[in-house]
């Protein structure tokens, strides 16, 4: 039993542990897994967004140098000049050298600027010397760029430039009055080495990189410098194009996941790139330090929960072994275990219960040798009773020669008094009922006091008060004509006078049935009145049959009292008030007929 009970322990330990932790588990991996993925995606969308952002920001920074050129009065006289007016050409020209120069001198990331007017007005300048330089393939270029409808007033990127490494920044210069009507153009040749500077500061992570097309799918930039300039695959760039700002994969470069994003200032494409497993690492490792954690944590738990287990096992052992012991009879107490825990608690009371057990067996045992003490006694009684059985029927046909000679000489004194005392002997050495009925009780009282009133040499009559509805009531025999003798001998010890009178009533509830016995005697002293009572409520120790009467010639109290218990039991019996003085009063406790039946069962 106790290592069937160590199993079910440790295996409902161990369930519930597997199960919190692969709940605990899995659940954790799951949400940081998803964590992880989505905090990789911002990772891109955000690197992706400051890339852009810079870049933007560096190329709209040039738009501050060609401001300071437009509103130069020189470029506003070059342009208005007359067409091809040589001589103002060439004036205007030397001019603009010192328009260009500032510009050239704070960006040394530009290599060539210049203004062509549409009234064939031309000047360039370099910020360094560029040997061999193509004016007729410039010439060209410039006409390109005037009928190019896509470069208005704003500045215009051209990812093409007329230098080779170069970008172009240019935009057409409008008259002041209008700015629809367009005089010219202005463009910067930039070193497009800037822009890689900037672009190779941006770092994701040991294998990922970002590569820059523009609308026509040409890479602008990229980590590998071979690829820069050439056309990106076509199938390549259409899925760029369709799945802008989404996380998506190219065909042909597995375990890697792209994203991109299109600039609304440059139109170009920024496309970053992460490695699958390198994105997937940090969930590896997670899903490692969650099994290597939940293994270790399972092993400690299994081990704790066996410890547990034989913390709640070995107590319970004490206790079955304990029970064994008090099941032979052997009243065993089980020591405690010193964790003063629950399990401790309920060895206490286990041995709090086995104490009282034992002392109930105990008081059960004496009460079961004080039965049989009183069943030996009564049957004593009983044969004493039959004793005076012997020969009843020559008392009483003695008894009754004595009533004919008392007629015969006409004694109607000694006939009553014979006749009376025929009547009580029969009545008391009766064995066939324990209880009798109340209007038993009174005729015997009534015998009594026919012999009385011969002996007191005077009538005196009680006053009975007891309802008819009482009179069939059951109670143990012999019980008022004691007190009423009681009454005689100790409350009128002077004699009985006319203010003297004995009262006896009932009254009942559901359960209790009194009786009393009332009288104004003399009273019993404060002192007497106490041991009298005293010696009632201690009777349970006291002998069925008291030895030592109250008084001389008369049966006492406590044999009415004890008389009561046996029959009805120990709740029951006699008690007595009194006023030393003004009287006393007797009263019998009894169960009515109801109770009795609850009793006996």
């Amino acid at each position: 039993m106790n290592s069937r009970l160590v199993r079910k322990v440790y295996i409902y330990f161990v369930i519930i542990i597997t199960l919190a932790l692969v709940t605990v588990g899995v659940t954790g991996y799951w949400r940081s897994s998803n964590e992880l993925e989505n905090q990789y995606e911002g990772l891109l969308t955000q690197i992706v967004d400051n890339v852009l952002h810079e870049t933007d920001l560096f190329l709209k920074s040039y738009e501050r140098a060609t401001l300071s050129i437009l509103i130069s009065p020189v470029v506003k006289e070059a342009l208005d000049l007359p067409y091809h007016a040589t001589s103002g050409f060439y004036s205007s020209e030397i001019a603009m050298k010192g328009v260009f120069q500032p510009v050239l001198i704070n960006n040394p990331e530009i290599s060539m600027t210049y203004i062509v007017g549409y009234n064939g007005f031309q000047a360039t300048d370099f910020n360094a010397h560029i040997v061999p330089f193509n004016y007729k393939g410039f010439d060209e270029y410039v006409e390109q760029m005037k009928d190019d409808d896509t470069i208005n007033g704003k500045l215009t990127i051209k990812d093409s430039g007329f230098l080779d490494g170069h970008l172009t920044l240019i935009r057409k210069l409008a008259d002041r009055t209008s700015s629809t009507l367009f005089k010219g153009i202005m463009g910067f040749e930039l070193k497009i080495g800037e822009l890689n500077t900037l672009w190779k500061g941006i770092k994701l992570g040991n294998s990922g990189y970002f590569f820059i097309v523009n609308d026509r799918g040409k890479i602008l930039y990229h980590p590998d410098s071979n690829r820069i300039g050439k056309q990106l695959d076509g199938m390549h760039f259409n899925t760029v194009e369709a799945k802008t700002d989404q996380v998506f994969e190219l065909p042909g470069e597995p375990g890697r996941v792209f994203f991109s994003r299109k600039s609304d200032y440059s139109g170009w494409t920024l496309v970053a790139s992460m490695s699958i497993s390198e994105q997937r690492q940090p969930i590896s490792d997670l899903r490692q330090t969650i099994l290597i954690v939940g293994i270790i944590t399972l092993f400690l738990a299994t081990f704790l929960a066996y410890r547990f287990g034989q913390s709640i096992v070995r107590p319970v052992r004490l206790l079955e072994n304990g029970m064994r012991q008090t099941a032979k009879g052997l009243w065993t107490r089980v020591p405690l275990t010193g964790s003063l825990d629950e399990m401790d608690q309920l060895i206490i009371s286990y041995n709090t219960m086995v104490s009282r057990l034992e002392e109930l067996v105990e008081r059960v045992y004496e009460t079961e040798l004080r039965n049989q003490d009183n069943m030996m006694k009564r049957q004593q009684a009983e044969f004493q009773s039959l004793q005076l059985q012997i020969n009843p029927h020559f008392l009483y046909n003695t008894l009754e020669i004595i009533i004919c000679y008392a007629v015969i000489q006409k004694s109607s004194e000694i006939k009553d008094i014979v006749r009376s005392l025929s009547y009580m002997l029969r009545y008391s050495i009766r064995t066939d009922l324990e209880e009798i009925t109340v209007a038993n009780e009174l005729k015997h009282i009534l015998y009594f006091m026919s012999i009385m009133k011969y002996r007191n040499q005077r009538e005196f009559e009680i006053d009975v008060r007891i309802s008819t509805d009482y009179l069939l009531d059951s109670m143990v025999r012999l019980t008022l004509q004691p007190l009423v003798e009681n009454v005689f001998k100790h409350a009128f010890p002077y004699g009985i006078e006319d203010k003297h009178t004995i009262i006896i009533d009932a009254w009942k509830n559901d359960r209790d049935f009194y009786v009393i016995v009332q009288d104004n005697g003399c009273g019993i002293e404060a002192e007497s009145l106490l041991q009298l009572n005293t010696r009632l409520l201690n009777s349970r120790q006291e002998k069925l049959v008291d030895t030592q009467p109250i008084s001389e010639g008369s049966i006492g109290l406590l044999n009415v009292h004890n008389r009561i218990q046996m029959v009805f039991g120990q709740q029951y019996g006699l008690s007595v008030q009194s006023e030393q003085g003004s009287g006393t009063k007797v009263t019998i406790h009894m169960p009515t007929s109801s109770a009795k039946k609850v009793i006996a069962v």
